[in-house]
């Protein structure tokens, strides 16, 4: 088996319970922002950092809610984090990102992912139940 990637994904909730969902560029698929934990960097680090990088976005708490292992051709170590503390306005890093969307849970569902990013669908569906 290969080496696991560690990354980080980050569910960013707004006041009104929507979720930020990123459209890849280069595949058109959407997936949560968020990347590959550097070294010498934490997950919380990795979410700080990829949110900055993405969608300009400063976030001053982020928390565990569930971590998954996707094995396809690569094993992705994949740590879902969730904040709903965040500052700035949306601005996408254009050489990676296309679009962003605002979504409700049921929408979120319904979005065309990235082959990789089913990873989210049970954190956003018992996001409530892993928080507690």
């Amino acid at each position: 088996m290969s080496e696991k990637i560690p990354v980080s994904k980050v569910l960013v909730e707004n006041s009104s319970g929507k979720f930020l969902s990123v459209r890849e560029k280069k595949s058109g698929k959407w997936e949560l922002p968020g990347g590959k934990i550097e070294d010498k960097e934490d997950r919380f680090q990795a979410s700080r950092r990829e949110l900055k990088e993405e969608v300009n976005l400063e976030i001053s708490s982020v928390e565990d809610v569930v971590r998954v292992e996707v094995e396809d051709e690569k094993c992705v170590n994949c740590w879902i984090m969730h904040t709903s503390e965040f500052s700035g306005d949306v601005e996408l890093d254009r050489s990676e990102l296309s679009d962003f969307r605002l979504v409700s849970g049921s929408e979120y569902l319904e979005l065309d992912w990235h082959a990789d990013a089913g990873y989210a669908i049970p954190a956003i569906r018992f996001l409530n139940q892993y928080l507690d």
